[in-house]
């Protein structure tokens, strides 16, 4: 039965259009827990205070369901050949947020099918799937499954698509086929941690999220620090993504919802700022950039408009 639910989930996902799929074995997760441990006593996770209290949950998932066997982790490419402009009068929003739809509702909808077939096929079988909006260790579980390493930019980077794309994860309570982890190959490359302008890479493979760009423009319900330079960013920030060697290849997604809003694409900051909150909420409705909230949105704007 191994084999054959292994083959079928593979080819589950291919049907949903995920690139990679990949399954690991269920354990406690000691080591990794040591380390997010140890970052969040750092209190490298700034405002994120939802970390601290999920932390149990997110280094033994058997809290969340009880008889787990397996971990599935699959990913969804969303980079597209759109590129932002070079104006330095025109903001820019991530990849992730610049689109129609919010990742978390197109993901969802694709993994609830894949989980609906699994337990339509395979009697006895059960499912839960997360796509980054849990108390998951989503990256640690991806690293585990071979969809890829997770780089000194803190992201997960597959050597066949880079890493502009998405992470769900499934708890199954079978065992299935496990895959290998993949070979770390970022080597003595150390572009990502020199050009982000913050220092929130402030060592291989570590993150300070008070020094990013994509905290502060996003989770972040204060001010802004006067000291962090948004470079240009109003929602997120794909630097240290956009200069890595393995994202050169440039694949492309082919799914509408990630193509940039034509309404906020390439629009001045003095366009931007003139939105009422009624026309944000409106513009913004089901996709990710409601998540800065309209307050957020013109203090980054404002912020933006400081540097100009």
């Amino acid at each position: 039965m191994k084999k054959e639910l292994s083959d079928f989930i593979r080819k589950a996902s291919e049907n949903e259009n995920f690139i990679k799929c990949g399954f690991s074995k269920f354990e406690i997760l000691k080591k990794e827990g040591e380390l997010l441990k140890a970052w969040l006593d750092e209190n490298r996770n700034g405002e994120m205070k939802w970390m601290n209290n999920s932390f149990e949950k997110r280094i033994n998932p058997s809290l969340i369901q009880e008889d787990i066997k397996s971990v599935i982790s699959l990913a969804y490419i969303y980079d597209t050949p759109i590129l932002h402009s070079e104006d330095s009068n025109i903001p820019r929003i991530s990849r992730y947020a610049w689109g129609n739809r919010d990742y978390h509702k197109v993901i969802k909808k694709k993994l609830k099918s894949i989980c609906s077939a699994i337990e339509s096929g395979f009697e006895g079988v059960k499912t839960k799937y997360y796509i980054d909006d849990g108390p998951v260790m989503d990256k640690t579980w991806a690293v585990r499954s071979g969809i890829g390493w997770q780089g000194k930019n803190t992201n997960i980077i597959s050597n066949e698509f880079g890493s502009f794309f998405f992470i769900g994860t499934i708890f199954i309570n079978k065992e299935l086929e496990y895959d290998k982890s993949t070979e770390d190959l970022c080597g003595s490359c150390m572009i990502c941690i020199n050009e982000c302008p913050t220092n929130a890479l402030y060592d291989e493979y570590k993150i300070d999220s008070n020094l990013c760009i994509s905290y502060q423009t996003i989770e972040n319900r204060g001010e802004i620090p006067e000291s962090i330079n948004i470079k240009g960013w109003i929602f997120g920030c794909d630097i240290c993504q956009d200069v890595c060697p393995f994202n050169g290849k440039k694949i492309f997604t082919s799914d509408e919802n990630f193509f940039p809003k034509e309404e906020v694409f390439n629009k001045s900051a003095f366009e931007l700022i003139n939105f009422s909150e009624e026309k944000f909420n409106k513009t913004f409705d089901g996709t990710p950039v409601k998540r800065t909230k309209y307050t957020g949105w013109i203090r980054n704007l404002k912020k933006f408009m400081g540097t100009l």
